[in-house]
């Protein structure tokens, strides 16, 4: 993962669904999500990528 990217604040959790514009959604790397993933970013990519198709 990298610093920087989309604000999860303005994403539906959920749906991965943007807040401010309706039928976007983000997934992997272009959110901005810096923690600690223990070498996990892969499995972080793949959830916000399943929740963002599953919602299409």
């Amino acid at each position: 993962m990298t610093a920087g990217g989309v604000s999860v604040k303005e994403v539906d959790p959920k749906t991965m669904q943007s807040k401010l514009i309706p039928g976007l959604y983000f997934a992997g790397e272009i959110l901005d999500v810096d923690a600690y993933t223990g070498g996990f970013n892969l499995q972080i990519a793949f959830a916000t990528g399943h929740a963002a198709g599953e919602n299409l």
